[in-house]
């Protein structure tokens, strides 16, 4: 990510304003952005950074913005289904195929606005790295084991309320 600028505080007038969500525990965080745009831009304010959330721990994060989509990660559809049962408006993304990629790809068509108070999410886009093949050149795709929770949240944001990349869930029928 080459174009990535600094901001004082989000935008009151983006548009499409929603809250993107990586799910983690143990060693990885939970990781929360808020995101909007305006035009080609793409303005991101770090939210949650933590481990050892439990779901009421979530919920309680996520009740802070009640009037916010949640465009959340798939893995775990227990997770999401509770959310969603505690009255959360939260929209699992659909990870199939090429997902990362094309949620990347997506992310780069835009000029990127990170708040300055989002240290974790500035410390990642400046260490996110491309993998490199047998012989050290870069290949399409993400190094693995690199700290990325909140590219994932903003990845998941993109996927949902840009590219409308959602998944079906019973807690989902009849909101469409």
């Amino acid at each position: 990510f080459k174009n990535i600028h600094i901001c004082e505080e989000f935008p009151f007038n983006c548009e499409r304003v929603a809250l993107g969500q990586d799910f983690g525990y143990t060693n990885d965080p939970t990781a929360i952005a808020k995101c909007g745009v305006i035009g080609n831009d793409l303005y991101i304010d770090e939210i949650c950074y933590k481990t050892h959330m439990l779901t009421r721990d979530i919920i309680q994060e996520l009740r802070n913005y009640p009037d916010m989509k949640v465009m959340s990660e798939s893995a775990d559809p227990r997770l999401v289904d509770e959310i969603g049962n505690a009255g959360i408006r939260i929209y699992p993304v659909d990870k199939s195929g090429r997902s990362i990629i094309a949620g990347i790809d997506k992310m780069l068509e835009y000029n990127i606005y990170v708040t300055k108070r989002s240290y974790n999410m500035l410390n990642e886009f400046r260490n996110y790295v491309w993998d490199k093949d047998k012989d050290g050149r870069p290949i399409n795709q993400p190094a693995d084991g690199q700290q990325d929770h909140l590219i994932d949240a903003v990845r998941y944001y993109v996927l949902g309320m840009i590219l409308g990349k959602i998944r079906t869930s019973r807690n989902l029928e009849g909101i469409f």
